[in-house]
């Protein structure tokens, strides 16, 4: 059974890749070790709250560049 973390990263997984980035991707944006984010994607380590918020926030700031990628590309 995932817990909330796994969970949560889980689905920050998904919304980078529907967006054409990488679990890595996001670590990288983020900051953080993408082994360290393994480790807590995989339940063998717990971060701590503010981590995963900061993992969230960069994978939206992604996802948000990408949007307004596409936008320009439409526009012309």
């Amino acid at each position: 059974m995932e817990s909330t973390t796994q969970q949560a990263i889980r689905a920050i997984r998904e919304k980078a890749e529907r967006s054409g980035f990488t679990l890595s991707d996001v670590a990288y944006a983020a900051n953080i070790d993408k082994a360290q984010v393994s480790r807590w994607s995989t339940g063998k380590v717990v971060p701590l709250y503010s981590a995963v918020i900061k993992l969230q926030e960069a994978c939206d700031a992604l996802v948000e560049v990408r949007l307004l990628m596409l936008q320009k590309e439409r526009e012309q």
